[in-house]
């Protein structure tokens, strides 16, 4: 959908602006969702069926931001850190207890155990694109920029230059309109306030402390 809208917009430029490959077209779409997927990381779930002593498993994405739950065979894994798994002596022995997230795979700590379930809470980057119908997990007021991004790119490989700063200027004001947009408000009642009583500033009282307790030198 995206591919085909670029297409539009480079037509719109003259009859000579729409050759272009897929590829080129899909690759600037692709670099603009990427440059713009930490803003907008995606939910999402994983359910895995354990085979025997396997411990590493693959999650099919090519980014993982965060871990957020795992449940094994019915029962909460805690996650542990990779410096602290690195230094386990032995990784696959005793009851499976953690997890740990190397890269993309997804690695249980302990003894694993055939056909037992796994279920995945993740957050994750946006998936690339792979063909011209393809529609991207970013929200539609991202399309403009992405656009704009991909024009940049056509225009800069035939080298018009005038253009691709063209665009590539109306990007960097998308993204911007992007990112404040797409940073979550905070809502009202957790916002800090002002508040309308104060303590009074305190005063030091300017007094001599005497160390003769006998001034008069009377008995």
């Amino acid at each position: 959908m995206l591919l085909r809208r670029v297409r539009e917009e480079l037509r719109a430029e003259g009859p000579d602006e729409a050759g272009y490959s897929d590829f080129i077209v899909l690759n600037a779409i692709n670099f603009a969702i990427s440059d713009l997927s930490e803003v907008f990381p995606v939910q999402d779930t994983v359910e895995l069926i354990t085979e025997a002593d396997t411990n590493k498993y693959e999650l099919g994405f090519e980014t993982v931001y965060d871990i957020v739950k795992v449940v094994y065979d019915g029962t909460i894994l805690r996650g542990m850190q990779l410096p602290n798994y690195l230094n386990l002596t032995v990784k696959d022995v005793g009851p499976v207890n953690h997890w740990v997230l190397w890269g993309t795979a997804f690695i249980l700590v302990g003894k694993v155990e055939a056909d037992k379930p796994i279920n995945l809470w993740v957050t994750r980057a946006p998936n690339k694109l792979e063909g011209k119908d393809d529609i991207p997990e970013l929200p539609s007021y991202a399309d403009e920029a992405i656009i704009a991004y991909a024009l940049s790119v056509c225009y800069r490989e035939s080298r018009n230059f005038d253009r691709a700063d063209y665009y590539y200027r109306i990007y960097v004001i998308q993204k911007s309109n992007i990112l404040r947009r797409g940073v979550p408000q905070r809502q009202k009642e957790f916002q800090p306030q002002m508040n309308d009583s104060y303590w009074k500033p305190v005063r030091h009282n300017r007094s001599t402390v005497r160390t003769d307790t006998n001034p008069g030198g009377t008995v």
